[in-house]
């Protein structure tokens, strides 16, 4: 049972061990996508420093991490279309087996768990055509950094995160497979960066096109440890998927992560055994 892992990496690479670290171990393979004319989805200029391969290099200790490198920014698809374009590349260059696509500012605890609950399901390797399925997870998304701590969302807001059938039809999305949910819980850094790194991430972001880019900036910027609790419903693109903020003190990334971690286990949600194999017997049976 191979477990295959995938990073698209652009302008916040700075953030890819800190991913990686959670699931090296675990996993067989990690491509690592890179745009070979250093183009964001938007056709913004980006750099990588020749510090950052030595230092993934050192890391790679079992060799596991590959680079690919290709155009990945095509100026007449829109940074969504080239978001899915890219992902159906990168799935290409994965194998077989359980296939993951994780963004370099997610970071999945606990990893062991996850392997334990992928060879549960065994069976839903050996004709995937068959079985097509996507796991689904929950993001903890962490909205800003101040000195005191992080400030996060947690509402079960879910995305695609592993799947049997390299196939993606918007983002990471794969509509046509059945899609179940794990509540495997992620933690994503998604907007708890420095002021410059957010405003790039914005300008950058797949949905920049979808709201005031300024406007919600200011917004975050004014956010802070005494008002955090007046805000509801906020997100930049429907807002009531993010309802209100927690606090957590700490002192970092890592630190945020253990402390979530001890706090919050990971919940996975196993599919029926009867439902599962009635399932692959009446589909070989057609």
């Amino acid at each position: 049972m191979k477990i295959n892992v995938s990073y698209l990496l652009s302008y916040d690479y700075g953030l890819f061990i800190t991913s990686v670290k959670q699931l090296y171990d675990h996993v067989d393979k990690i491509v690592v996508a890179i745009d070979s004319e250093r183009k964001t989805w938007s056709g913004n200029i980006f750099q990588i420093p020749e510090s950052f391969f030595e230092e993934v290099k050192r890391f790679d200790i079992k060799n596991k991490i590959e680079f690919y490198f290709d155009i990945f920014y095509l100026p007449e698809l829109s940074p969504i279309e080239c978001d899915t374009r890219e992902r159906n590349l990168v799935s290409k260059k994965m194998g077989k087996g359980w296939l993951i696509q994780i963004d370099v500012d997610e970071y999945v605890y606990d990893f062991k768990k996850i392997v334990k609950y992928l060879k549960c399901h065994w069976y839903l390797l050996i004709f995937p055509k068959l079985t097509p399925i996507v796991f689904r997870a929950k993001w903890i998304t962490l909205f800003k950094q101040l000195p005191q701590g992080f400030l996060y969302i947690d509402n079960n807001e879910t995305f695609p995160l592993i799947t049997n059938i390299p196939y993606y039809d918007y983002c990471r999305e794969n509509k046509k497979n059945r899609n179940h949910q794990t509540f495997l819980a992620v933690i994503h850094q998604s907007w708890a960066r420095s002021d410059d790194e957010i405003l790039m991430k914005m300008k950058n972001w797949g949905h920049r096109d979808d709201f005031d880019i300024i406007k919600y900036y200011e917004f975050w910027k004014s956010i802070n440890l005494e008002n955090y609790k007046n805000y509801k419903n906020f997100h930049p693109v429907a807002p009531e998927v993010w309802n209100e903020l927690h606090f957590l003190k700490s002192n970092s990334i890592d630190d945020f992560i253990e402390k979530y971690a001890s706090h919050n286990f990971q919940n996975l949600f196993y599919i029926e055994a009867k439902v599962k194999f009635k399932a692959i017997f009446n589909k070989l049976r057609m």
